[in-house]
C-alpha cells in the first residue's frame, strides 16, 4: 500500500513538472514571437527612415534628435546622425582621440597611450576597416570601447567632426562650438537608430550605419556598413 501511494505521489509530481514545463515553453515561445515582431518593426523603422531621408529631405534631423511615430499600435523612435558628426579614427589627430577618452573618464596617461597605439597602426598604412579592430590595435578595455562607440566612426572622412551634427558630449570633449545643421550637408553616410515598442510592451532596437544611394548598379536605396541589433 505504501509503495502504491509512493508511486502515485511520484507520478503526480512528474505530471506537475510536465505541466509546468509546457507552460514555460509556451511562455517562452510567446516571448520569442513578440521579440521577433519587435525586431521586424525596428527593421521597418530603418526602412521608414531611409524613405524619409531620400523622399522628404529635412523631415528627419541628422544631428541625433529623436522622432517618435505611432504605426498601427507600434511606437517607433527614430534617431539619425550624420557620420560627419563623429570622430573618424582614420583621419583625426591622435590628441583628439585622447581628449575624447579623457573626457569619458580615462586616465590621461592611458588615453595618451591609446592614442599612440592608434597612430602606430595608421603609420603602418593599415587604416581600421571595422570599429571593433580598435580593441585589437589598442589596449582599450571593452568598457572604454563601449563608452566611446557612439562618438567614433570610420566613414566620416573628417579630421575634426562637423559640430552641427556632433553629440553634445563630443562637442564638449573637443571644444567644438555648436552650429545649426541647416547650414551643413549631412552627406550620405548616416547612423540610423530605431527603437520599436509593441503594444504588449516588448521592445527591440537596431543601430545601422548606412550609405544612401550607394551607386552599386542594382538599384538599392542604401547599403549597410554596420548592423547592430539590441
Amino acid at each position: 500500500m505504501i509503495l502504491v501511494l509512493w508511486a502515485l505521489a511520484v507520478l503526480s509530481l512528474l505530471a506537475a513538472t510536465v505541466v509546468a514545463s509546457v507552460r514555460l515553453e509556451n511562455r517562452q515561445s510567446h516571448n520569442e514571437l513578440e521579440r521577433s515582431k519587435a525586431q521586424l518593426a525596428a527593421q521597418g523603422g530603418l526602412a521608414l527612415a531611409v524613405q524619409m531621408l531620400l523622399g522628404e529631405p529635412g523631415r528627419l534631423p541628422t544631428d541625433g534628435q529623436r522622432q517618435v511615430f505611432d504605426l498601427d499600435g507600434t511606437r517607433l523612435t527614430l534617431s539619425v546622425r550624420s557620420e560627419h558628426g563623429k570622430l573618424d579614427l582614420n583621419f583625426c589627430q591622435p590628441e583628439l582621440f585622447a581628449r575624447l577618452l579623457t573626457h569619458l573618464g580615462a586616465d590621461p596617461q592611458r588615453a595618451a597611450l591609446h592614442a599612440r597605439q592608434l597612430q602606430q597602426q595608421r603609420a603602418q598604412g593599415k587604416p581600421l576597416r571595422h570599429l571593433e579592430e580598435l580593441l585589437q590595435v589598442t589596449t582599450l578595455s571593452t568598457d572604454q570601447y563601449q563608452r566611446i562607440l557612439p562618438f567614433i566612426t570610420l566613414w566620416g572622412g573628417d579630421g575634426v567632426p562637423v559640430a552641427a551634427f556632433a553629440a553634445p558630449t563630443l562637442r564638449k570633449a573637443l571644444d567644438l562650438k555648436a552650429a545649426s545643421p541647416a547650414a551643413s550637408n549631412p552627406g550620405s553616410m548616416l547612423s540610423i537608430d530605431t527603437q520599436a515598442e509593441l503594444g504588449s510592451g516588448t521592445t527591440a532596437g537596431l543601430l545601422a550605419t548606412v550609405v544612401l544611394n550607394p551607386g552599386d548598379g542594382d538599384g538599392t536605396l542604401y547599403r549597410v556598413l554596420r548592423w547592430q541589433e539590441r
